[in-house]
């Protein structure tokens, strides 16, 4: 991803049930190359999961769609201004499963910035299926294959059929990683 990246900024998009994985390849891939900031929930699993990607040196921004939407995108915002890249699920917080969200168009479309979709592949893993997303927990020593894809360009003005193509558009290309 480093390599991908380079010094420039995106918008990070990968599904909600591999938000255990960037964290780690945020510390031993990217590390300080990169600031990264990563939006998590206004929720307790947020918070956990907060606090776990700052152990780990990323930064955080919290809310959801549910939940301090405003003050979370204007969050980003400030974020991206600052000079990180930004972190997130567009299929978070509550689903339904890699399904987008306008959220991550909305942001790119406004920022200006491409999304780098990433793909994450954990052929051995534990799944949480109690949870929404069936949440992917890598097996100890399995290997994880992440594929950064073509960037996203998003136009500046979009109406919402156009808005809708995009999320359509993100939702193919993430398909690998599911």
């Amino acid at each position: 991803a480093a390599e991908v990246l380079g010094k420039k900024q995106a918008i990070i998009a990968l599904w909600h049930n591999r938000t255990f994985t960037p964290c780690y390849v945020y510390r031993y891939c990217i590390g300080s190359k990169i600031p990264m900031s990563m939006l998590t929930s206004a929720s307790k699993d947020g918070a956990l999961l907060s606090t776990v990607a700052e152990d780990y040196g990323m930064r955080t921004v919290r809310g959801s769609s549910n939940r301090r939407g405003v003050a979370g995108f204007r969050d980003m915002l400030r974020e991206l201004k600052e000079g990180c890249c930004m972190c997130i699920t567009p299929d978070g917080p509550k689903g339904p499963r890699y399904k987008s969200h306008a959220g991550v168009i909305r942001l790119a479309s406004v920022s200006g910035l491409p999304i780098l979709p990433m793909c994450i592949d954990v052929p051995r893993c534990w799944r949480i299926s109690k949870a929404w997303d069936g949440f992917v927990i890598p097996i100890p020593f399995s290997r994880i294959t992440v594929v950064a894809r073509e960037p996203l360009y998003v136009p500046a003005e979009l109406d919402e059929t156009a808005q809708r193509e995009y999320m359509e558009k993100l939702d193919a290309v993430l398909a690998y990683g599911r």
